[in-house]
């Protein structure tokens, strides 16, 4: 009867505590918890206000997204699907200036798995570059074709990033690949058509200090695949991105475009929106970095650049012709009221074509 009784006040005694903690918020976890304890986790939802990340969520789950690596230290919260959210990640990346994966897991996964878990549960992962000293805001759109049930393997064989475009060369971005990433699942609708996988080859440019990019030229470099849902007796196809991507030359100029109203606005070329690195059109507040076509030239006089604030044809407003060079940066800012500003910053610096990322 003792021992009975002991075994009794024992387990009162182990459960008090349990009680106690159920009554509060849920502990954090970190990398080192048991699935259990991480799944429970606070995740927060709501906007913050000086947040300068925003998150397009058009996938149908709500989704937890981590600057860097995947465990909670690197927690940025969730964002709700088909919503967005505005993100301040400033505290999990202690570097005044860098780059980060900024990756998504479907929230379900990570209740039911918790620490457990891994990168095959990411279903997006975008690249994120930040300056501390001088913020700007950054745009991520997860585009509503991912998670899906069909899978297709992606593997990076280069020291750079590579971004991951859909069916063009600067079409939406389905996922970016860490260097020397290799089995990377990615998780897409299926389609009976497949799909063309187009590779952007993302570096570190001493020069600039910014990141610059090695874009597809032609359709032909796309490498066309049809994802496979899981089942007995089916592989998984595997897409391979080399090391020595189209000899290294982009003829593209890199065009930062800073948008310094307090409205979204739009860059064109002739009739035609064009394509940030982030695979948006419409450049917030802030500034979005583009890779303009010089056509296969060294340099080339561009015309038809402008600008549409989205007020009407009547308030475009139209940039002078100008002659850019391939591999140089240029900045083009824009306040209505003021002619646009175009200024050539520097050449890229490709002694090194390697990226690191931080929280990794």
């Amino acid at each position: 009867m003792r021992i009975k009784k002991a075994a009794i006040l024992l387990a009162v005694m182990i459960g008090i505590p349990a009680i106690v903690w159920g009554g509060g918020s849920p502990e954090p976890g970190t990398r080192d918890s048991s699935p259990r304890e991480a799944a429970r986790a606070n995740i927060g939802w709501n906007n913050d206000s000086r947040g300068f990340l925003f998150v397009q969520n058009d996938v149908d789950e709500d989704l937890i997204l981590f600057a860097g690596s995947i465990n909670n230290r690197n927690a940025l919260g969730g964002v709700r699907k088909l919503s967005t959210r505005q993100i301040d990640f400033f505290n999990h990346v202690s570097d005044n200036s860098g780059t980060f994966l900024l990756r998504a897991v479907k929230e379900s996964a990570y209740r039911a798995r918790g620490s457990g878990i891994n990168t095959n549960d990411v279903i997006f992962a975008g690249l994120v570059v930040y300056n501390k000293n001088e913020p700007r805001i950054i745009n991520i759109n997860i585009q509503r074709f991912l998670g899906g049930d069909a899978q297709i393997i992606l593997q990076n064989d280069t020291n750079m990033a590579v971004q991951i475009r859909l069916d063009r060369p600067d079409g939406p971005t389905v996922t970016t690949l860490a260097p020397l990433e290799r089995n990377k699942i990615v998780y897409l609708d299926v389609n009976p058509h497949g799909y063309v996988f187009f590779p952007v080859y993302q570096y570190y440019d001493r020069a600039s200090m910014g990141i610059r990019s090695v874009m597809a030229q032609t359709v032909a470099e796309g490498i066309s695949m049809m994802p496979m849902a899981p089942r007995p007796g089916v592989n998984i196809p595997v897409v391979n991105f080399t090391a020595s991507p189209a000899g290294l030359f982009s003829p593209f100029a890199t065009v930062i475009v800073t948008n310094e109203t307090n409205r979204g606005v739009y860059f064109l070329q002739g009739s035609s929106r064009l394509t940030n690195q982030n695979g948006t059109t419409m450049i917030n507040p802030g500034s979005e970095t583009y890779e303009l076509n010089l056509m296969g030239q060294r340099d080339l006089v561009v015309g038809g650049l402008s600008i549409d604030p989205v007020l009407g044809q009547s308030e475009i407003v139209r940039l002078q012709d100008f002659r850019f060079e391939a591999e140089y940066t240029y900045q083009v800012r824009f306040n209505q009221g003021r002619a646009p500003s175009v200024e050539r910053l520097a050449r890229s610096d490709r002694s090194n074509l390697s990226l690191t990322l931080i929280n990794e």
